[in-house]
């Protein structure tokens, strides 16, 4: 029965792994309306909201005051592992909202601010299973098996929340510089559940076997994210970088739970182990990340380049965790660490103007995965202790229109986003002839598309410069 938990455990154990990795991936969701059907590609030549993200020294080139927010924005996203290149152990797809952002802009004593709300990235998923299949595996352990049934339940949230201001001046007819601060509040929880009932008889006796394993952790931060920006223009060409600053953390907190009951089995196997830490010490780390990038003007048109530096993160303890007695010969640690690597991204984006009321727009980046590690399956159901990493590189497209309206502009596009990685098995098991071992891989693919609708609205008539 353990080796069955153990690889059901390696599916369900991968999945928070994923969606957490996704924080790595710092291209992987845009904001603003034009600048999400540009990749993200405008730290020289942002034209709408987005540019309290992506560069504030941008706000100084808006002629007109607005309001602007990505009306409806939703994904259809398919997550897929496969085991030994042939096995497919979960194919999930989901559709649901996406993050987004809205915000204005506004002149006060001749100098120009903007306020915004970014929802930085947001996953809420919830996944079950079961089963009451009596396998192979069962029945050489419980022979006699009259019943069985399995349970499997994750869930998996992460919500980051920024509340920005910006200001901005324009220092000469060429150069202007700004700065966002935005307050932060991360919020990342997650809980896996794993539950096996067998009725069986033993010497003419019904008898019954549970087993459940609850592991769940919660981590909360607050602090600030720091953007300075800075443009300058030679003849029509905009140029522009970028400073993010690293996380500045003012509060942070960790909890961990675990749970583990065995009972029914005998033989002095019955287990109870119960674990409820609160209060741990919690860190939550931004690397260092520099952008920089070039609008270039062809005729009305425009081409825009991207650059995108992130520094690394030596290894370090998100939250620390004592070590517990699971009935092994040493204590067993428990393990919540993470390290990522310096990345390079770069993109291209185009806008393509047809008329007066109608522009159309495309965009492409590379979104390489930073993680070096990120140990948050905690290693509990393994026989060793080595890493979980699950980082994907992702590969961004783009495309849609602006129309202009009397009253309104109104932006419509689709993005799409695919990646793969291999993952190394964490440990060896042999299940019904199959020999699922430490040196083979599995695959864990993921493809996603975005459906947006974007609208700014001018105050007093007035539009933001597109």
């Amino acid at each position: 029965m353990k080796k069955h938990i153990k690889i059901l455990a390696l599916v369900f154990g991968l999945i928070p792994l994923y969606f957490y990795s996704q924080q790595g991936n710092y291209k992987y969701n845009n904001f603003g309306n034009r600048s999400i059907l540009l990749s993200g590609n405008v730290t020289g030549s942002v034209s709408d909201i987005g540019l309290v993200f992506y560069n504030p020294s941008r706000l100084t080139e808006l002629s007109k005051n607005g309001f602007a927010f990505n009306a409806e924005a939703f994904q259809l996203s398919t997550l897929r592992l496969t085991v030994l290149e042939e096995e497919t152990l979960l194919n999930n797809t989901s559709f649901g909202g996406v993050p987004s952002m809205a915000g204005g802009t506004v002149k006060l004593f001749g100098e120009h601010f903007a306020y915004s709300f970014i929802s930085r990235r947001k996953t809420d998923i919830g996944l079950s299973t079961n089963s009451k299949d009596i396998t192979k595996n069962i029945l050489d352990i419980f022979p006699d098996t009259q019943n069985y049934n399995f349970k499997a339940a994750l869930n998996n949230k992460i919500k980051d929340n920024w509340y920005g201001l910006t200001w901005a001046k324009k220092l000469s007819e060429q150069l202007s510089i700004g700065i966002s601060v935005f307050g932060s509040l991360f919020k990342y929880e997650s809980s896996s559940d794993l539950s096996h009932t067998i009725k069986y008889n033993e010497e003419e006796q019904e008898e019954v076997a549970y087993y459940l394993m609850h592991e769940a952790f919660k981590q909360t931060s607050c602090g600030f994210n720091i953007k300075i920006g800075a443009t300058y223009k030679i003849k029509n060409i905009d140029l522009g970088i970028n400073l993010n600053v690293p996380y500045l953390e003012l509060y942070s907190d960790g909890e961990f739970f675990y749970n583990q009951i065995t009972s029914g089995v005998g033989n002095g196997f019955d287990t109870f182990y119960d674990y409820n830490y609160k209060k741990l010490t919690s860190k939550k780390k931004e690397p260092l990340g520099i952008s920089i990038g070039t609008g270039i003007p062809l005729k009305k048109s425009k081409i825009h380049l991207n650059i995108d530096f992130v520094s690394g993160l030596s290894n370090y303890q998100r939250i620390s965790i004592s070590e517990i007695d699971i009935g092994a010969a040493t204590p067993t640690a428990v393990i919540f660490n993470e390290a990522r690597k310096a990345v390079f991204n770069f993109g291209i984006g185009g806008e393509i103007f047809l008329n007066d009321k109608f522009t159309t727009y495309f965009g492409f980046s590379s979104d390489f995965n930073a993680f070096k590690s990120n140990e948050l399956l905690f290693n509990l159901t393994t026989s060793n202790a080595n890493d979980m990493y699950v980082g994907t590189d992702f590969f961004h497209y783009s495309g849609g229109i602006n129309m202009e309206m009397n009253w309104a502009s109104i932006v419509m596009g689709i993005t799409y986003a695919s990646g793969s990685s291999k993952i190394q098995n964490p440990f060896r098991l042999n299940l019904s002839g199959i020999d699922f071992t430490d040196t083979q891989n599995s695959m864990l693919s993921s493809e996603r598309w975005q459906f947006i609708v974007g609208l700014e609205i001018p105050f007093l008539n007035n539009k933001i410069k597109a």
